[in-house]
């Protein structure tokens, strides 16, 4: 065991090793020139809704709620600069959906069960803020997006009803990449704002730069 003499003769070395290292490691390092300008990019999406099923129309109501679905998002972006870029998405995030008490006639006149789903689009504008670390960037993103849910009551065979829901909300979200000369892959957690319902999805993807 060292003597508290020894202590207070390694302690400042220490203190300044550890000083050194989130030194490095917080000190953003440049992108290069390949990583710099316009991509394209395409995710594998995992969506969780977030909805209050008791606001349906009187006497309608849902059970057995599947509230998690995968989708797909495509993107289009510009990085002019290291630390910032401009992102232009579509994503398709699933559905929601559960068996209702709605009743339906099936075609030898017995009733059959039905199911609502509502199925969320999202096209988004938005701007990250990177921090370049070596060659991952961490970064976060703000923006805002015109969503629209398409729902539907029915069952195997027949649509029974049908509604369509749209508006504008804000989304944002963390994430990070490695990058690796012109390619990047992805993965990142974002939060969509859906009127009084919100979403939560992780993606994962790859960019490429031109």
């Amino acid at each position: 065991m060292k003597t508290p003499i020894e202590l207070t003769k390694t302690l400042p070395r220490a203190l300044i090793a550890a000083g050194a290292l989130l030194g490095f490691l917080a000190t953003p390092t440049t992108a290069s020139a390949s990583d710099l300008g316009l991509y394209i990019g395409a995710s594998f999406v995992q969506t969780k809704f977030e909805h209050d099923w008791s606001e349906l129309p009187t006497g309608l109501t849902v059970r057995d709620v599947d509230d998690e679905d995968q989708g797909f998002k495509v993107l289009f972006g510009w990085r002019p600069i290291p630390w910032f870029a401009l992102e232009a998405s579509y994503a398709d995030l699933g559905a929601a959906s559960g068996n209702t008490n709605a009743v339906c006639l099936a075609v030898v006149g017995y009733p059959c069960p039905t199911r609502l789903s509502a199925d969320v689009q999202s096209t988004q504008l938005a701007a990250l803020g990177l921090w370049p670390v070596g060659d991952f960037d961490l970064f976060a993103r703000a923006g805002i997006q015109r969503w629209e849910a398409d729902a539907e009551i029915g069952d195997a065979v027949t649509v029974i009803a049908r509604a369509k829901e749209d508006d504008t909300d804000i989304v944002y979200g963390i994430g990070a990449q490695y990058r690796y000369r012109s390619v990047a892959v992805r993965l990142e957690f974002e939060h969509l704002e859906l009127e009084e319902s919100e979403a939560g999805a992780v993606s994962m993807g790859v960019m490429y730069s031109f």
